[in-house]
């Protein structure tokens, strides 16, 4: 069984033209079940070095934020330049090594905003942008679970549509989320007649403090959002991803 832990990012601005958070982000890192116990006594270890102690105690964040540790503010204050990118590089590489697959669907604020007005497009009135992204995240993970299930069938067994699911995905978010919520109800409603689904219909809410996997989902998710931003600019932390397998898709939500 796969555990995706979700994260979003880009939700401080709702305003179209917030030039800080332009897009909306959904990510989520799927991890299969055998690895999460090692992922997570890397993470222990990880904070261990940084810190020196275990995370939550003496002082030690229980959440790493992505946004304190890449600007330097809040817990991280105090810390240099130097020390803010070892950390984050260090968690990256915990999902670099595995080569732990990344899945981003993202919305233009903008675009959101734009079609809403719209009269003829009465569906964006009646919805909020972190709810459509959502539905092309659970496309591109529906899609990416049927590759993973064809690439060990023969030939025969795939004309035959002879389909067997032996990997399940279970969502973890990490808080309560109507938006997510509807978009999954919406999503395995369309999906009801397919032979095998494979994702569970339902959400577990694992808070971020408490749930490695989530936290490392929620700096992925800063990153892209940063990327997506500017994408021109140089950006180390996405390019690593990027080359170290780890980002498998990048999807838009395309208005008609």
């Amino acid at each position: 069984m796969y555990l995706v832990f979700l994260s979003e990012s880009g939700l401080a601005g709702t305003g179209a033209n917030d030039p800080s958070q332009p897009h909306h982000i959904h990510a989520g890192l799927l991890v299969h079940e055998n690895q999460y116990i090692s992922m997570a006594g890397e993470y222990d270890a990880l904070v261990r070095r940084h810190f020196g102690d275990r995370p939550g105690s003496n002082g030690v964040p229980a959440r790493l934020n992505p946004r304190h540790i890449y600007q330097g503010t809040g817990a991280f204050r105090s810390w240099r330049p130097g020390q803010r990118a070892e950390l984050i590089q260090d968690c990256l590489s915990i999902l670099i090594r595995r080569e732990t697959p990344l899945l981003v669907s993202y919305i233009s604020k903008d675009e959101f905003t734009t079609a809403s007005a719209d009269e003829d497009n009465s569906l964006y009135g009646h919805t909020d942008p972190s709810r459509l992204a959502f539905s092309r995240f659970l496309l591109a993970l529906t899609m990416f679970l049927d590759e993973n299930v064809m690439s060990q069938m023969n030939p025969d067994d795939i004309m035959q549509s002879a389909w067997e699911v032996n990997d399940y995905a279970m969502l973890m978010a990490g808080a309560e989320s109507p938006s997510i919520s509807a978009a999954l109800a919406e999503f395995l409603d369309a999906e009801s007649d397919t032979v095998s689904p494979n994702i569970y219909d339902d959400l577990i809410v694992a808070p971020p403090e408490t749930c490695v996997g989530g936290q490392l989902a929620s700096i992925c998710a800063y990153v892209v959002r940063r990327w997506l931003q500017q994408p021109g600019a140089a950006h180390g932390y996405f390019d690593a991803l990027r080359d170290g397998r780890v980002i498998q898709v990048i999807y838009p939500y395309q208005f008609d």
